[in-house]
């Protein structure tokens, strides 16, 4: 069997237009750059509505990426799907509760206020609330608490276990409480 040669891979997708168009739209949504936003609109494919040409991201997930309120809301004016299908785990809800970011929980509010799905399952079929217990992020966990998140949803491996069982299993012990203690 022949061996792959990967000395060149990166070159070459540094060449490949469908790469670069990807960083260029990357660059002006983590700036807000709307009017260049709207432009690429008008010029490229799918954008923002469906899926970057290289990797077959939705362009909302590249947009919670970027940490800028101003491109996720407008993408939300847009009409984008908030539930796009999302192969590799981490839907845009879950995206935003793994950016750092001074916008990071404008964000996740924002995209909760309009629609996305805080029960939404994505990496090891944890829901955005599995997710901020073991980054131990209780402004997230209080977010998606008061905006509705199901508490008692378990994970479809290993254990079965909730947001809080699974906080509590990985040692994070002050999510676990700040879970079980909400609202009471």
């Amino acid at each position: 069997m022949a061996r792959k040669d990967w000395s060149n891979a990166g070159h070459r997708l540094a060449d490949d237009p469908s790469y670069k168009e990807l960083c260029e739209i990357q660059t002006r949504l983590k700036n807000g750059e709307l009017d260049q936003l709207e432009f690429a609109s008008q010029v490229v494919d799918g954008f923002p509505l469906e899926r970057d040409s290289c990797y077959g991201s939705p362009w909302i997930v590249h947009a919670v990426s970027s940490g800028s309120l101003q491109s996720v809301k407008w993408m939300i004016e847009k009409g984008v799907n908030l539930q796009p299908i999302c192969t590799d785990g981490y839907p845009p809800v879950i995206r935003c509760i793994e950016v750092e970011g001074p916008e990071k929980y404008q964000i996740l509010s924002l995209l909760i206020d309009a629609g996305a799905d805080i029960n939404e399952r994505g990496i090891n079929g944890w829901t955005p609330l599995h997710v901020a217990a073991v980054r131990d992020d209780e402004a997230s966990m209080r977010i998606l608490l008061e905006g509705g998140a199901d508490r008692t949803i378990t994970t479809k491996i290993d254990d079965d276990a909730t947001a809080e069982e699974e906080a509590r299993n990985l040692g994070h012990r002050k999510s676990a409480d700040f879970i079980a203690g909400f609202g009471s």
